[in-house]
């Protein structure tokens, strides 16, 4: 174990903090008891992460000893160590300026930071690592990030309580739940938090404020860091390609499931239960290459009780189940309707659904932002979880591309022509392979395609496949994310003298697309072999996050031993 997260004295996000680093693929790490942080041997555990309401004396000790102790909201002991004093509550939203920390992703922007933050002044001979601003007011930056030496060791603090933060932001504000404009229905999008009109929307802002917790945590690991990387076969990025059926035609969704297959791609098809069109061997001939899923309809019981409209979700996946055979693995709502806050993501846990995408982007009802990650700034898969710190054992996938709300004619639509799409996706996709490396999730209804948004839907295709992006189904991506969360990486061990790097990757069964990434430099010392299992494996490097580094096949199979050497001449 390389990273600890010490574990809060009651409840707390210690599960989430390792989602976040789990999900970036930092897959060394481990949850401790407060009592056993002193006697943690830096030299074996460099790192100690505290969420906000853990720490103490026994953290303290830890930096002391020379272990690097990171710190999501430090409360008026640890702060108090560390030179610093609380003087008081901050106003959310805030942004947080990253001026000296890793900012992989990011080009510039600013990072939007919800939930609670704190002012944190003093700490003479500590280094701001970021400050937090209000963009309307160029007068009023507070330092939100320092670095504290504390003994033969460091403490990084955020002023702000960060996994929280990226909590509240992919998931929305629990008191916004069952809040709506006038005349919708609940929905997810009516959840997110308002944060002005700044341009965060472009980038999946929640994502890499999870991503600078983990780049803190890896910069203080002694030697290169092996990260288990979160897309299929080192890929650059992923399109995640899905239609709701509605109440389209066989032919309708016959036309897109063969464009998108000639596109190489694969697609789930949602659909609702009582209504299809589709006969049984309409669903056998459909999954020879795609994938099928609930799309249940909550429209007829808006306003009725949270209660009831779980009873008729739940109703309806088992009704998908029972007469269109298999199981739901992954669904979306008619319509994205809701019900309470999480507690309708309760209900598919229960059921077994593995992931959701009911997260719309776009500010459907209350504001217009076509950006593809506004307003909740999110790409990556998470499991869901309460404020509280209790996992959902069901992935938030955000959906980023709905046709109807892209293309179509309805009032609410941003009615993009064709040309004007083109241009909007080249840079999405562009910043997706050349800087973000997330998934792009997509709603293109079979009914719409034949109207209006095929040739939208075949540009996606074209363009994932030009910048070597594989499309795949929900379904495919839920099985590959939970066949990762169950690998980690272990026994690691950094020789610095012999420049050789050794860790085990365990889990089974491993997805077949599971790579590890190395970083193709140390120090400036190159990396110039790898063994995988014993055998000799590729060094050829590419670029992920501005930097060179390696990808080192990893699955199927049991536990196997990747061994690398970093080498000057």
């Amino acid at each position: 174990m390389r990273v600890a997260i010490l574990q809060s004295p009651g409840e707390g996000l210690a599960a989430y903090v390792a989602q976040i680093l789990h999900t970036w693929g930092l897959a060394e790490y481990g949850t401790i008891d407060p009592a056993a942080a002193g006697v943690l041997d830096p030299r074996q555990t460099p790192v100690l992460l505290c969420p906000a309401g853990a720490g103490g004396e026994g953290a303290l000790a830890f930096a002391r000893a020379g272990g690097t102790v990171v710190v999501c909201g430090p409360d008026e002991t640890l702060a108090r160590a560390c030179g610093l004093a609380i003087t008081g509550e901050l106003a959310t939203p805030v942004w947080l300026l990253p001026s000296a920390l890793p900012t992989p992703g990011l080009a510039g922007e600013l990072l939007p930071v919800v939930g609670r933050a704190r002012r944190l002044e003093g700490a003479t001979g500590a280094r701001v690592l970021g400050q937090l601003v209000y963009p309307e007011h160029h007068d009023r930056d507070l330092p939100g990030v320092f670095e504290v030496p504390v003994g033969a060791g460091q403490v990084v603090l955020f002023a702000f309580d960060l996994p929280l933060a990226v909590l509240l932001l992919r998931q929305g504000d629990p008191d916004r739940a069952e809040q709506q404009p006038a005349g919708d229905c609940a929905r997810p999008s009516h959840l997110a938090f308002d944060l002005g009109p700044h341009t965060e929307g472009w980038i999946p802002f929640a994502d890499l404020l999870a991503r600078l917790l983990v780049e803190v945590v890896r910069r203080a690991l002694p030697g290169p860091a092996p990260l288990l990387w979160h897309l299929p076969q080192g890929a650059p990025g992923l399109v995640v390609y899905s239609g709701d059926e509605d109440q389209a035609e066989v032919a309708w969704n016959e036309a897109e499931f063969a464009a998108v297959r000639a596109g190489g791609g694969r697609m789930n098809l949602y659909l609702i239960p009582e209504r299809t069109h589709s006969t049984a061997a309409d669903l056998a001939r459909y999954r020879q290459h795609h994938d099928l899923g609930p799309h249940p309809d909550l429209r007829p019981f808006d306003g009725r009780p949270v209660g009831e409209r779980l009873a008729e979700f739940e109703r309806q996946v088992r009704f998908f189940e029972q007469h269109f055979g298999g199981r739901a693995r992954t669904l979306r709502n008619h319509c994205t309707a809701w019900a309470g806050y999480l507690e309708i993501v309760e209900v598919m846990a229960r059921l077994g659904v593995g992931m959701e995408g009911n997260y719309f982007s776009g500010g459907f009802g209350r504001f217009r932002q076509p950006a593809p990650y506004a307003p909740f700034g999110a790409a990556l898969p998470m499991r869901f979880c309460w404020p509280s710190g209790r996992l959902v054992g069901v992935y938030q996938q955000h959906t980023h591309l709905a046709d109807d709300l892209l293309f179509g004619a309805s009032g609410y639509s941003y009615k993009y022509t064709p040309a004007a799409f083109a241009a909007m996706l080249g840079r999405i996709l562009a910043d997706i392979a050349g800087r973000l490396h997330t998934p792009y999730a997509t709603c293109i209804h079979p009914s719409n395609w034949v109207k209006f948004s095929g040739e939208q839907g075949i540009e996606v295709l074209v363009q994932a496949a030009r910048r070597g992006m594989p499309v795949w189904s929900f379904d495919q991506w839920a099985t590959f994310w939970e066949g990762r969360a169950a690998c980690r990486c272990e026994r690691v061990q950094w020789q610095p003298e012999s420049g050789r790097l050794r860790l085990e990757v365990s889990g089974s069964p491993r997805p077949a697309e599971l790579q590890l990434m190395l970083p193709a430099r140390h120090a400036g010392v190159p990396l110039v072999r790898v063994q995988v299992g014993g055998g000799q494996g590729d060094c050829q490097p590419v670029r992920r996050y501005g930097e060179e580094v390696v990808f080192v096949p990893v699955g199927p199979g049991g536990a196997v031993t990747v061994e690398a050497e970093y080498t000057a001449g």
